[in-house]
């Protein structure tokens, strides 16, 4: 079934809402997206936001994190209960948006064994995991299917994603130990953003939070569940996945631009966390 409403006003984008189900606390639904802004809808549930569409030149950010890429058909947007921030398409596309409750993360947290500071889920922009595809894309046939699967195939897949999710973007630590504030989040990563091109260095970043690097290193990980390292290499690659998606510079240039050393040092790096070359991405 088809629920033709729309958000609109003059001059402003429209987000067209499609066919959608819901499963007690998971939810889907088809979303048409045209080319604008569209400030993020504070809610209780988590929402992963899965593009269908190719090629969609993307600005978005969630709690500070965020950033503008050209997303692909399997990135997704991880974006917690209660978090802010914005989205801004450049082109039209279609999308699909699931919805979890806090009760379903909760109870599979519990079910893991999680500590009661991993019950929880980060912002992730333009993530991409082969399960969270799987399940995303299987919930997309429920939505499109004449007959659909009972409630036990639903809460299987509600099961399966929200596991996945707690496993890949759970804070990580344990309970009671300190974590990056989001202004201090939000600095780091507009700071990162701003200097990808540059040798950015854990002494500058460090200042940027106001502390020592040491505690800079504990509190990132902590937080982030991955290394400032990782981080910024994960960052840079992305940008140059953009860059060369636009086709206006040479490879060896695009290097130089996101802050690797030679155009050998981007493949590989882009190899170990795309699982494709600059060229393969060009070839696209």
């Amino acid at each position: 079934m088809t629920y033709p409403f729309k958000f609109t006003h003059a001059g402003e984008p429209t987000l067209t809402l499609g066919r959608g189900r819901e499963w007690g606390p998971l939810a889907a639904r088809e979303i048409h997206a045209t080319p604008g802004r569209y400030p993020g809808t504070v809610m209780t549930d988590h929402r992963v936001v899965f593009y269908l569409t190719p090629s969609v030149p993307t600005d978005c950010v969630c709690e500070g994190v965020g950033h503008w890429r050209i997303g692909q058909p399997s990135d997704f947007d991880l974006v917690p209960g209660g978090a802010d921030g914005f989205w801004e398409d450049h082109i039209a596309c279609d999308m699909v948006s699931v919805r979890l409750a806090p009760s379903l993360i909760a109870s599979t947290a519990d079910a893991l064994g999680l500590p009661a500071d991993r019950a929880n889920l980060v912002p992730k922009i333009g993530a991409r995991d082969p399960l969270v595809e799987h399940v995303v894309h299987a919930l997309l046939a429920e939505l499109r299917a004449p007959a659909p699967a009972g409630r036990i195939y639903a809460d299987s897949l509600a099961t399966a994603l929200t596991t996945r999710l707690l496993q890949s973007f759970a804070p990580v630590g344990a309970a009671g130990c300190q974590t990056l504030s989001k202004p201090q989040l939000r600095r780091l990563v507009e700071f990162v953003e701003a200097n990808l091109d540059g040798d950015l260095g854990l002494e500058p970043l460090a200042d940027v939070a106001g502390m020592s690097v040491p505690h800079l290193t504990t509190l990132f990980r902590r937080t982030m569940g991955q290394s400032v390292h990782a981080y910024v290499m994960e960052r840079r690659v992305e940008r140059a996945r953009a860059l060369l998606l636009e086709r206006k510079a040479s490879i060896s240039a695009v290097a130089l631009e996101t802050g690797f050393a030679h155009q050998s040092h981007l493949a590989r790096w882009m190899r170990r966390l795309l699982g494709v070359t600059p060229s393969e991405v060009l070839k696209a």
